[in-house]
Parts: structure tokens; C-alpha cells; sequence
């Protein structure tokens, strides 16, 4: 028998309708009389309640949704995650390494156990969040075995490769590599939105991790923030293409969404002070996300357009504005600005959208310049990140001087001696050294 999906409410409903039209004209024309059409609708109404009955038989879980079942799964997840937490920092010292990699592969087989079982008994959404479950295992067996093998320093006080930051970045890329290939593992069998979930993080992480390998720790601080931006950049540009290319019933590319907003609100925190005029530019960053939410029709892109727009709005009435007298109706101004670009949005975005869309939802998701616009933003921040790692030498080294100025200025204050054979530099008694 066919199963309804979540498509078949429409169809349903014009089934139904060309039911009606068809009994209408069927007692217009004198083919049945008013009493025939009456006990043919009500066995319409019978065939149909039969069907969904027989549907929801062979359907032993809700269909997918923010509903109290969705909600439900939800806590659970959180509340296995939490328990499990708990337990692993508790007993860390006394599980030791071996324990903790015992007892984290358990969990994992347990996992996966369950998640096969609820998968055989038609319980998908169930399936997909403890097989999630399971995937999120796998940085601490992970981390166990590489612990054992030697390869994760012991946390002992002063241990030199603890304090060197490349080198700690590619011990936790091991990590998220390893969970990025169990993710996917699971998701060819587990093909569920909920797993991107993981999937995103491990990536996110792992191009963070190679900057840090990467790079020079003494300029991390400058050149650091620019490449966040980067990475930010080509998570976004990776999730346009996954959201191009993946089943029209899964949204793996969400959660891509999601980490490259976060990771760029979080590269322009880190770079506000040293983007100077450059600050004006966000709003065309509040555009570009507006123009992208409206092409590919993702509401969480307008969220992104919303924030840039709200965060360069605040800068003005706090910056650039904050010694007008007239701040507060400034102020207020903003907060209406904001509530009417709110209700806009929901009234307009699908209007907007289709608009926009003209071959309709069933055609292919895509930019107006398709990947120019994708990984132009990449390009951007690449060259931004060159120019910065050209000043930054620079920079460090005058910010190391100050910094080595004040710790003598610190150890010399009044009360206490100079220690013998270290003294103060001449640019410490004559005045700061010129750039």
C-alpha cells in the first residue's frame, strides 16, 4: 500500500476536491440523484479514514517537526549527553586513560546498538539522534588511544609540546578527522539532517586547527582573527554547495549555515579594532546575506542579514553617535528601525522569495553568479589575511617590546631591587624606542 509523505497534504486535498466536483456535476447532469451523491461522499470519507488509519499503522513514529515528540527526543539527547558528561569528568583521574577509552567505546557499541534496533522498528528520528550519539563518542576514544600510544602529551605542569600551540593543533585534528570519518560512515547508513550536526563542528574545527598548525604563534594574535574570517568564508561558500546537492527530503547543509554565521560574528568581534573605516562596510555584509537568504530561499541567512545590519546599527548610535545629544531618541529610533525591519521580513520574505525564484521550489537553489558569489568572499578575506600577515611582523615585534618594558618597569617598581647583572635597557631610561 502507498504510504503518505509529508507531499501528500496538498494532493490529498486536491483529490478531494476533484471528488466534489465530480459528484456536482454528476447530479447537475441527472447521472445520480441527491441521495446517491450523499452515501457516495460518505464512503469517500470512509475510504479516506480507512487509508490514514492504515498509514498510521504501518508509521509507528510521528512525522518529522517541531511537535512534542521532536521535543521529546530532544531532552533525551540533551539529558544522556549531560549524565554522560558528568560521569567522564567525575571519574576521569579515576578511570585513567584505559578506563576512560573502556568505558567511551562502550557507550559508542551502545550506541549503535540501539540506534540499529530503533532503525529495524521504523523509529528514523530515534535512530538518527542515537546514532548522533554514538559519532559524538569519538573524540574520546579518540583521544584515549592516542593518550596510549603516546601521542598526547600527559598533562604534566610546564611540559613544553602542551605549551606549543602547533603542535597541540595537530593532535586535536586527529580528533575531528576521526570523527569526521565515523560521521560519515554513519550518515550512508543513518541518512538523517541531525548528523550534520557533528559533521559541521569536526569541520569547523579542523580548519581552525590548521591555521593554528599552520601559522606562526607569535602573530597568531593579528593574523589570527583574519583567518577565522577565512574560515568562516569557505564554510559558508562549502555549505551553498552542499546545499545545491543534497536530497530535496534532508537538510545536512543547515547546520554549515549555522557554524559559518557563528564564525564570522566571531571574526568581526575579533577584528573591530582593527578594521578602522572598514567598519562601514558591514552593512554590505547585511546585504549580501539578504540577497543570499532571498536565492536560496533560507531563512537563516536573513537571521545573518538581520544581526549585521542590528550590529552596525549599534555601532553607530554608540561609536560614532555616542556624543550627540540626542542619543536616546537615537536609541529609540534603532529599536523601531529594528521592530519594522522584523515585521517586514515576515511579511515580505515569501513574497520575496517567490519573487526571486521564478522557476518555482522544485528548481535547483542558486546565487545569481553562482560560485563567483560563493567564493568571492573567500577571496576577500584571503587577500585581507595576506596584508595583515605583511604588518604583523611589525606589530609583534613593537608589541613585545612594550610588553618586555613593562614587566622590568613591574619588577623594578619602588621596593624592590634590580636583580644583579640585568639591567634596564636603554630605551627603558631614555624613552620609548622609535618606530
Amino acid at each position: 500500500m502507498r504510504t503518505l509523505s509529508e507531499k501528500d497534504g496538498p494532493a490529498s486535498a486536491a483529490s478531494d476536491g476533484l471528488n466534489d466536483r465530480l459528484i456536482a456535476a454528476a447530479v447537475e447532469r441527472g447521472i445520480i440523484d441527491g441521495l446517491q451523491a450523499d452515501r457516495l461522499r460518505d464512503l469517500a470519507l470512509e475510504l479516506q479514514g480507512n487509508a490514514q488509519a492504515d498509514v498510521a499503522a504501518e508509521r509507528p513514529e510521528a512525522r518529522r517537526g517541531f511537535n512534542g515528540v521532536a521535543i521529546a527526543y530532544t531532552v533525551g539527547a540533551l539529558l544522556v549527553v549531560f549524565a554522560l558528561a558528568w560521569f567522564l569528568i567525575d571519574r576521569w583521574k579515576e578511570l585513567d586513560t584505559a578506563g576512560i577509552l573502556a568505558t567511551s567505546i562502550g557507550y559508542a557499541a551502545a550506541f549503535a546498538a540501539t540506534a540499529v534496533a530503533l532503525r529495524r522498528r521504523g523509529f528514523r528520528v530515534a535512530s538518527a539522534l542515537v546514532a548522533t550519539l554514538a559519532v559524538c563518542m569519538t573524540p574520546i576514544w579518540a583521544f584515549a588511544i592516542l593518550r596510549l600510544v603516546g601521542e598526547w602529551p600527559p598533562p604534566v605542569a610546564r611540559d613544553p609540546l602542551v605549551a606549543y600551540e602547533p603542535y597541540m593543533a595537530t593532535r586535536w585534528m586527529i580528533l575531528e578527522l576521526a570523527t569526521l570519518g565515523v560521521a560519515f560512515a554513519a550518515i550512508r547508513r543513518v541518512r538523517h539532517a541531525v548528523l550534520g550536526l557533528p559533521i559541521a563542528a569536526a569541520f569547523i574545527a579542523v580548519l581552525i586547527h590548521v591555521g593554528q598548525a599552520l601559522g606562526d604563534p607569535r602573530l597568531a594574535w593579528y593574523v589570527g582573527p583574519y583567518y577565522v574570517a577565512v574560515a568562516a568564508c569557505l564554510v559558508l561558500a562549502i555549505a551553498y554547495l552542499v546545499d545545491r546537492n543534497q536530497p530535496a527530503d534532508e537538510d545536512y547543509a543547515l547546520w554549515l549555515y549555522v557554524g559559518g554565521e557563528m564564525l564570522l560574528l566571531f571574526a568581526h568581534f575579533s577584528l573591530w579594532r582593527f578594521l578602522g573605516a572598514w567598519r562601514h562596510a558591514l552593512p554590505l555584509t547585511a546585504a549580501a546575506f539578504l540577497i543570499a537568504a532571498l536565492y536560496l530561499r533560507r531563512r537563516v541567512l536573513l537571521v545573518g542579514a538581520g544581526a549585521a545590519a542590528f550590529g552596525y546599527l549599534t555601532y553607530l548610535a554608540f561609536d560614532v553617535f555616542r556624543r550627540v545629544v540626542a542619543l536616546p531618541v537615537a536609541l529609540a529610533g534603532l529599536g523601531l528601525v529594528v521592530i519594522v525591519a522584523t515585521v517586514w521580513a515576515q511579511r515580505r520574505f515569501p513574497a520575496l522569495v517567490e519573487r526571486v525564484g521564478r522557476d518555482g521550489e522544485q528548481a535547483k537553489k542558486r546565487l545569481p553568479a553562482h560560485l563567483i558569489a560563493a567564493f568571492g568572499p573567500v577571496a576577500i578575506a584571503v587577500t585581507a589575511m595576506l596584508f595583515a600577515a605583511r604588518e604583523a611582523g611589525e606589530r609583534t615585534v613593537d608589541r613585545e617590546f612594550r610588553e618586555e618594558i613593562y614587566r622590568r618597569r613591574a619588577h623594578n617598581r619602588p621596593g624592590t631591587a634590580t636583580p644583579p647583572g640585568r639591567a634596564l635597557p636603554a630605551s627603558d631610561r631614555t624613552g620609548p624606542r622609535p618606530r
